[in-house]
């Protein structure tokens, strides 16, 4: 399993698939009827179809591995949006 505290700025990942809490965290908000249910999952389906080669942009104080991306929303406008990178088996990183 990759290890995100091994990335660094600049470095490049790729997105392959929504990370399982937040598919459990659709199905929950979506059971719910919460606004906006399943907002993350969705956001990262799209990321993964529109542009799923991402640069680490910042880690954090507490060394949370992020990125920063932009894609083209349902309404047809410009998204930009900052994702968290997970301890887990949903990205890999690219070779330099």
């Amino acid at each position: 399993m990759p290890d995100p505290k091994s990335l660094r700025i600049g470095d490049r990942i790729r997105i392959l698939r929504v990370p399982q809490c937040d598919l459990k965290q659709r199905e929950r908000e979506l059971s719910e009827n919460t606004e906006l249910a399943g907002w993350t999952a969705d956001t990262i389906e799209r990321i993964i179809e529109q542009t799923p080669v991402v640069s680490v942009s910042r880690i954090d104080e507490d060394g949370s591995v992020w990125y920063d991306t932009s894609i083209v929303g349902r309404d047809g406008c410009e998204e930009q949006h900052s994702l968290i990178v997970y301890e887990d088996d949903t990205w890999e990183r690219l070779a330099t």
